[in-house]
């Protein structure tokens, strides 16, 4: 009898030992692990600027950019909304790093492609990386009809291209504050006047505060690196953003009233002192391609 309660002792003590080595070594793999930082923004923009974001692995996003008219003349136009120039695109994410697509803007009618990598992604745990760092890369071409007037050299194709090459580099602190800091260059074929530079050099940041899980306040300033003319203005958009189900709505107001890189800003006019700003909203929704019996890239 004495040995049985022996060896009943000795199997609960060495048990013991067991399971405390063992949760030992899950919280040693749980501490080294490396954990990629998520959801730093709801979407791919935050207001104006790109965030941080792209589409997850074979989802198809769809975004309308809509900008109203100016608010300056009041009830008389009901606040801008008897004008507008809007934005579409689809982008398309190829795997976790990857994205692409296209887009087609009603300010001066820009078509354009594009692509958005992941060059570094912020992570916790066994490597531990502070930031995130992305590159956005497009090309738009202007197709405005030009006057009689205009040289055959003006309408030409070439002519009509921009380049836009763009690093986001931001990082999500905490679980309510995300921000970003975007260097940009803006490079044209063809400038209005011989006194403009054909590649530009500004500098953007951008930031988001979470306010509840679906609410945030976004706000995106842009300001020129090198030399503008006397009446440039910098670029700025803050609002908010909703998410709900499959969509990410976003209201803002702004003093640019395009939504393409180079006409937000490179051309933002408005005026706070005249109240000539902009309303407006961006919309997206998500679409899964994802076939049951595909393969993971």
């Amino acid at each position: 009898m004495k040995l049985i309660v022996i060896f009943l002792y000795l199997t609960a003590v060495m048990t013991s030992f067991g399971q405390d080595d063992l949760l030992d070594i899950l919280n040693e793999e749980s501490e080294t692990k490396q954990e990629f930082i998520e959801s730093a923004f709801k979407g791919t923009r935050v207001a104006n600027a790109q965030s941080l974001e792209i589409p997850k692995p074979k989802i198809l996003q769809f975004m309308i950019q809509h900008r109203f008219g100016s608010i300056e003349n009041g009830f008389y136009d009901l606040f801008g909304t008897d004008y507008a120039m809007i934005r579409y695109d689809f982008h398309y994410g190829l795997n976790e790093k990857i994205s692409f697509g296209l887009g087609r803007s009603s300010f001066d009618k820009i078509y354009d492609v594009f692509l958005k990598l992941k060059l570094i992604r912020q992570s916790k745990g066994s490597r531990s990386v502070p930031v995130s760092v992305l590159y956005y890369g497009d090309i738009g071409i202007e197709t405005m009809r030009k006057s009689e007037d205009y040289s055959p050299f003006n309408n030409n194709f070439l002519n009509r291209l921009i380049y836009i090459n763009q690093l986001i580099i931001g990082s999500k602190i905490n679980r309510n504050l995300s921000i970003e800091v975007l260097p940009t260059s803006i490079y044209r074929n063809l400038v209005p006047s011989i006194e403009m530079k054909h590649q530009q050099f500004s500098l953007g940041m951008a930031g988001r505060y979470k306010l509840t899980s679906r609410f945030s306040v976004n706000a995106d300033y842009f300001f020129p690196l090198g030399d503008r003319s006397s009446d440039f203005i910098n670029s700025f958009a803050i609002g908010f953003d909703y998410e709900t189900g499959g969509h990410v709505f976003q209201v803002m107001i702004s003093n640019a009233q395009g939504s393409y890189e180079n006409t937000f800003i490179e051309n933002a006019n408005g005026d706070i002192s005249k109240n000539r700003l902009y309303l407006g909203f961006n919309i997206s929704r998500a679409f899964s391609l994802k076939s049951s019996n595909s393969d993971n890239w």
